[in-house]
């Protein structure tokens, strides 16, 4: 389980992000703002439109990507008839193509995949 804690200014309350059961991967807490004990990673908050970037690579000079509704909005996956989650191709920015080759070269990797995080007009490897 990953617990994020929503700031005042957006709202306030929890979420627990969990593993996809059925269609559902995340549960929001309104009331609860108080953060539990043990270790944290603290992380600024940014707010997205509402959809999740995978990027697929092979090498550093090739990349895919696939968005979908994020599950965060609403703890729900949304799903086709015939039970797959439903993605979109997206085309890359030339600044996302290169965070996608300094992914590969960082971690050595010649097949990764990684989330992008778009938010206003820059995105974020996380």
């Amino acid at each position: 389980n990953i617990y994020l804690y929503y700031p005042k200014s957006a709202g306030g309350g929890s979420k627990r992000l969990f593993r996809k059961v059925e269609n559902r991967s995340s549960e929001f807490y309104p009331n609860i703002s108080n953060i539990r004990r043990g270790s944290y990673i603290y992380e600024e908050f940014l707010p997205t439109e509402g959809t999740d970037v995978k990027v697929y690579t092979v090498g550093a000079d090739y990349a895919h990507a696939e968005a979908r509704k994020s599950p965060v909005l609403d703890g729900r996956v949304k799903r086709d008839r015939d039970g797959k989650e439903e993605r979109y191709p997206v085309i890359l920015t030339p600044q996302e193509k290169e965070m996608a080759r300094k992914v590969v070269l960082a971690f050595k990797q010649r097949v990764c995949g990684f989330d992008l995080l778009r938010t206003g007009n820059q995105s974020y490897v996380c």
